[in-house]
This record gives C-alpha cells, structure tokens and sequence, in this order.
C-alpha cells in the first residue's frame, strides 16, 4: 500500500491491531476487522475504475446493511464522500435531491431516474487489482459524510461532516460510556440517521464488533443469543422491549442502553430504573454528529431530569432567551446548498439549536421544548412540551404532541395527540388531573388518539405533520 502509515485511515490501524476480532456480525457470517478492511479496499477500488476520483459524492441506496457498512469505509479510505439515503423517500424525491447535492453515482439495485446507478455486486466485480490500488493520504479534517435532516419546519437539509468530526464524537463517547474490544454494538438505527451512522466510528476506535440484525431477528432474542452489551434506541423502540415480558430481564444484562431522539416519556425512565436499566439518556443533534451530552452511570437517576453533561469535545451555552448555543470538534462542516458549502455557526462560532434549555449546578442539561413550538394564547406564550411532560405523567399515557389550533376568540388553543396503551382514558378525565398543575389556557382543548402513521422518516413522531393536520380541519381521528 502506498499510502504512508501516518496518513493511513483509522481502519488500516485497527485492522492491524484488532486483526482477528470481529467487525461485523450478521447472522451466521462473521467479518473480521482485517477482512473487513481489504473488502472496503476492493470496493474502494472498484470506485476508481469507474472513474469516480477523490472528493467526489457517492450516494448509498438500496444495499443490504452488510453491502452500505462495507461501501461506507470503502468511500472512506477512497477520500469520498458518502450520503446514505433514505430509501423510505419516494424515489422522485429521491432523484430531484441526487440532482441537487450532485452525487456522481449511486450504489443500489434501484434506480433513479437521470443518475448513474451500479449495484454492489457490479462495483465488486470491476474492482481492479489491490496491490495497484493507490490510496489518497487520510485527510482526517477533509468532508466525509452528508445526511439529511428535517428541523421543526419540515425543510430537508444537508449536512457535511468531516472525518474529525465523527471521530470526536466517537472518542467523547466512549470515554463516558465504555466499549472495549470485547464489546458489540447492535445496529438498531438506520445508516442514514446519525445515530446509527455513529456507532461504527464508536466501535471502530474501540475495535469491538457491529451486530446487524436481520428482518426476521427479533431484536430481543439477538440481545440475548450474542450476549450484544450495547444498543442505541429512540423512545418508541425502547418502549416496545420493555413492553416484553421478557424484556426487562434481557436489557438488564447489558452495558449500556443510549436513549435519544426525541423527549423520553416520564414512565418510561421510572420503569427502565425501577428494573435498574443500564440507561444512559442523549441530546444530541445531526449537525453536532450525534451526542452533545449524555447522563452518566454514577449519577443514573438524573436521567429522570435532564439529558446529562458536556461530552468532551463539545461546549454549550445558554443564550440570554433560552436558546441552547453548541460548538465544537464535532461540529459539521456546514449545510450543503446545490455546490455551496454555508456555514452553519454565528459570528462567535456557535451553532444555534433552536432548543431552549438550561444548565443544573451540576452542569447538567435540561431540555424545556423548542423555540419555533411556543405559540401564543390569549396574549400568553404556551410552550407545549411543559404541557406534554405533565401528560406523559398520567397513567395509560405513553407519548404526547401537543399543537396549537387557531381559536376566533384566543388566537391559537392547545389540542393534544396521544399515543395510549390499552387503558380507557377520556378528555375531561386528563383534564381534571392537569388542572392543578396548569392555567386553563394551557389544558388541551381536545384529546385525539395518535395513529402510527405519524411517525416521520427520522424515527421521531412528526409535530409538523400534525399542525398540518390540524389546521386542515379535516380530522377523522378517535377523540377521547
């Protein structure tokens, strides 16, 4: 390999360390860390006998999660930029987007009107010889990953990260919650999501394994059968292991459960500690390539609270209005705009969340709601995550989204949307339990029943979705 050692891609070091430990798990297939480097090479080879040259955008479609993780070093080592989709886009929204971020090729089976696609199959099989392959150096603060994400008003941007920056978020991770060579990962969060994509640049430095789960696995018999020690769950999926009876007692064994994504539900953290849980509770962004902070074993109950301290290599502050202000190694490179990288901090480099939080003497973080969420009633600002947290108290509520609704006489009145559990539950009920916690002008005026269909395409139930839906009118959902 002609690429000096000192300019050699992480993966070439714990390929050489690690070289027998197992990268990848899926089923009964095993990748070990040295086979898993010279399949990333051929591919990356197979890259550059398509002509593809460093720098250039590959885009990562429909593959099986084996063919993406292996595509996904290969872009690396070959000095490309990777953006995985997300393939439960319709694929027209799919190819105006390729068309917009200027992807050179796609890997997948589909295609996309256009664009130049080839499977993987296809890249392997024109891969060239490796002794000839010329690597470029590892360029660690060169652009490595773009990802999509959706803010609170629903527009889709495109987010650059650089090498460093995902191996910053990796090394402040696992210093606060520990991975040795021994440990696995399960892959539970799709590539395209930054939570999923964080956990090979997590393992990676750590040289333990990713276990890939196959569609008919279930997730809770995976955790017990390879003795998997670590996951990364959004609310909603940790909600339905513990739900299984025989949930707790698996999740009991391993080293650590990573919660974010979204607000946790109150009786949730009580139950999950009440079985003494290994939890560890996230806030975290895209932009910031994952984890900002994350509680931590010596201080479990906190969880119940806020969402922890500071990982190193990040740094917040709170505006004079609330806004959490976040900076640091981690940070994104900027939002990509058709060829045009814009910078995504102000003057003093902080990046703006649009969070609204504060900071405990402990120099923990608390997360209030968002700053675009708050409404106003009858000249009174309504922030409805408040408003939510109280309902996630109530027995029989699992989630809650409150939103305005415009009102001739108030302006706007808060309705709530609730995901419940077989309990029966009716509005005036809910009510007269919030009224000695809340002013009349925040008491939702009407409970709907939340249907599965409003989650979005980032795992997260979409508020926008259900404002929209709301100020259609046109609202055929159960009332309680």
């Amino acid at each position: 390999m002609k690429a000096k050692p000192h300019h050699q891609h992480p993966l070439f070091k714990i390929a050489g360390k690690h070289s027998t430990r197992p990268a990848l798990i899926c089923g009964e297939e095993t990748l070990t860390y040295s086979e898993l480097l010279e399949e990333a090479k051929q591919v990356a080879s197979g890259f550059y006998q398509l002509g593809l040259r460093e720098g250039q955008l590959i885009a990562i479609g429909d593959l099986s999660i084996r063919e993406m993780i292996i595509s996904l070093w290969a872009c690396f080592l070959g000095g490309f930029i990777v953006f995985p989709l997300n393939i439960r886009f319709p694929a027209t929204a799919l190819a105006k987007i390729l068309t917009d971020v200027k992807a050179k090729i796609i890997i997948s089976k589909a295609t996309y009107p256009d664009h130049k696609s080839v499977a993987f199959h296809e890249l392997v099989r024109q891969a060239g010889e490796l002794d000839n392959l010329d690597l470029p150096p590892f360029r660690e603060m060169g652009a490595a990953t773009l990802l999509m994400t959706s803010g609170s008003s629903g527009d889709v941007k495109f987010v650059q990260h650089s090498h460093h920056n995902h191996l910053e978020s990796a090394k402040g991770s696992n210093q606060n919650i520990q991975l040795t060579s021994s440990d696995s990962w399960l892959l539970s969060l799709p590539l395209y999501h930054v939570g999923g994509l964080s956990i090979l640049f997590r393992t990676l430095l750590s040289g333990s394994s990713v276990i890939i789960p196959e569609e008919e696995d279930s997730m809770l018999e995976l955790i017990d059968n390879h003795i998997i020690t670590h996951i990364s769950l959004v609310p909603t999926q940790f909600q339905r292991l513990l739900k299984d009876q025989s949930g707790p007692r698996i999740l009991h064994e391993m080293k650590a459960i990573l919660i974010g994504g979204s607000a946790i539900p109150q009786p949730l953290l009580q139950e999950a500690l009440s079985h003494c849980l290994p939890i560890y509770v996230s806030y975290g962004s895209t932009e910031m390539a994952s984890q900002i902070t994350t509680t931590t074993r010596s201080r479990p109950r906190s969880a119940l609270e806020n969402s922890g301290k500071v990982l190193s290599g990040r740094d917040v502050i709170i505006s004079q209005d609330g806004e959490i202000l976040t900076k640091g190694e981690t940070l994104a490179q900027g939002y990509l705009t058709k060829t045009k990288l814009n910078d995504l901090r102000d003057n003093e480099g902080w990046f703006h969340t649009g969070d609204i939080g504060y900071m405990n003497v402990h120099g923990e973080l608390t997360i209030t709601g968002r700053m675009d969420n708050q409404f106003i009633s009858g000249g009174e600002n309504v922030q409805p995550e408040h408003i939510e947290r109280l309902l996630s108290k109530i027995p029989g509520i699992l989630h809650a989204i409150v939103v305005p609704r415009q009102d001739m006489e108030f302006g706007f009145r808060p309705v709530a949307y609730l995901e419940i559990d077989s309990q029966f539950l009716e509005g005036d009920e809910i009510n007269s339990q919030l009224r000695n916690q809340l002013p009349g002008y925040m008491l939702p005026q009407t409970y709907y029943e939340l249907p599965s269909e409003f989650m979005n395409t980032s795992m997260k139930i979409s508020r926008q979705e259900l404002i929209k839906l709301t100020r259609s009118g046109n609202i055929s959902l159960h009332v309680l």
